[in-house]
């Protein structure tokens, strides 16, 4: 390791990082895909943490944060973290804070939705609903909410 390849691995992380933000894994991924050295890569990624521009625990409370705001469930909010290669443990963690947005999912049953009596149409519904990661239990809460609710209509 000479201190001209720390400082190109350091450089390309860098930029790596201003592009897009990115797990430590994935960061040391695209490094390796670069050709920088493997140890050049992981001075790079430690000192990068240590100026505190990579935090795969905070990467991952933004992608829950994110995924809640494009109306993600959990399940498929930990698909994405898991496809980001953090951490089983950092995942965990980060999940604690994920709250199912209950007026998000009732407003996307009503808005999609012109009959809740017709059982073609809330299949339709509670399919896209799960592949959107939102546990069968949560789907079945807020279908039961809107149906009091469209009846009450």
């Amino acid at each position: 390791m000479s201190e001209e390849s720390r400082a190109k691995a350091l450089s390309v992380a860098a930029a790596a990082l201003n592009y897009k933000n990115r797990s430590s894994q994935m960061l040391l991924e695209k490094l390796l895909e670069k050709g920088i050295e493997p140890d050049d890569a992981e001075y790079a990624i430690e000192r990068l943490r240590g100026f505190g521009y990579l935090n795969d625990s905070e990467y991952a409370a933004s992608v829950v944060r994110s995924g809640v705001n494009k109306g993600w469930g959990k399940s498929r909010i930990r698909r994405k973290l898991i496809e980001y290669k953090l951490d089983e443990e950092i995942i965990e963690q980060a999940l604690l804070s994920y709250e199912t947005d209950e007026d998000r999912l009732d407003r996307f049953i009503m808005q999609n939705m012109t009959d809740l009596n017709d059982r073609k149409e809330k299949k339709r519904i509670t399919d896209k609903l799960f592949r959107r990661g939102y546990s069968w239990e949560e789907i079945g809460a807020a279908m039961r909410r809107c149906s009091v609710e469209y009846e009450e209509e």
